[in-house]
């Protein structure tokens, strides 16, 4: 089925083809913009609340007024995801700060965009999940939290496309990237969590990370299961050191690094906490999809 794309500048989805915006859009020119990924389960989306927090998070910390309501944007994804024509759709929700002059003040900028992008839902196979994932701790570090607050998630992303374009000239399928002091951060589009000792760990805010929604989902249902949890500050020794690693995102889930810097993790497939959170997680998506769980 096609891929649908909402713009407020029309009102309505259109094609691909149709979507066009101004090359003078701050968002395009700049990466003046903020945006949130998300998946729908059964027509449900995962998290949407959580999802819209964060978006007007990100742009208060721009001083981006997004000028829609969270019922518009909910109504907005809605339309969109229908005419596509896809039961379960990836969704993105990107507002940039509008057209305007050619100039850094943000002044300078028009009304706001809205655009939502919804297209058919890819995820792993089963197959994909158990082989995993190979991934490189990779020489891009975060951006200093002086230069941009890594928890805005804004569509300025040079940095973890750098990181990846490094780990995939690697033959790596990720990349993890470190603090500018050489902790464990983030993946370029992932959270890291690292099993040590039995216990589930995943780097501290304070390294300076994005607060995946996602992330935020595993540790409540690691204490649901009675998984000992900790976010804490992870050197890469102890990561490469570590029992399991898996990556943590809106639309993979839970993925599985079974081979970290070249070296097998653990016994090179899907580890027994892992699993166990794996299989919650799928549980709390199929509980969405049948109108039970938080959307």
């Amino acid at each position: 089925m096609p891929t649908k794309v909402y713009l407020s500048s029309a009102g309505r989805p259109v094609d691909p083809e149709d979507a066009k915006i101004s090359v003078f859009d701050r968002g395009f020119l700049y990466g003046d913009s903020v945006y949130e990924t998300l998946r729908t389960a059964g027509g449900r989306f995962v998290e949407m609340g959580r999802h819209l927090a964060r978006l007007r998070r990100s742009a208060e910390g721009l001083g981006l007024e997004i000028g829609f309501d969270d019922e518009a944007i909910r109504a907005a994804a809605g339309e969109t995801c229908a005419a596509s024509g896809e039961v379960d759709c990836y969704v993105r929700v990107i507002v940039t700060r509008g057209a305007g002059e050619l100039a850094l003040d943000p002044r300078q900028a028009g009304a706001p965009l809205l655009v939502i992008i919804a297209k058919a839902l890819r995820v792993p196979s089963a197959a994909e999940y158990e082989r995993g994932i190979a991934a490189m701790i990779v020489d891009v570090r975060k951006v200093s939290r002086r230069s941009l607050d890594p928890t805005l998630k804004t569509g300025n992303y040079l940095n973890s496309i750098q990181a990846l374009r490094q780990a995939t000239g690697a033959a790596a399928d990720d990349a993890i990237m470190l603090s500018l002091d050489g902790a464990v951060a983030e993946g370029a589009t992932s959270n890291v969590f690292v099993v040590a000792q039995g216990r589930l760990r995943t780097p501290c805010l304070q390294t300076g990370l994005l607060s995946g929604i996602t992330r935020t989902t595993v540790l409540e249902l690691a204490a649901e299961l009675g998984i000992a949890a900790e976010e804490a500050t992870i050197w890469p020794e102890e990561a490469r050191a570590a029992e399991e690693v898996f990556l943590s995102s809106s639309v993979r889930g839970l993925m599985p690094v079974t081979r970290l810097d070249g070296v097998v993790v653990g016994d090179g497939g899907m580890g027994p906490i892992t699993r166990r959170l794996h299989e919650r997680y799928a549980a709390y998506v199929a509980a969405i999809a049948a109108g039970r769980g938080r959307a």
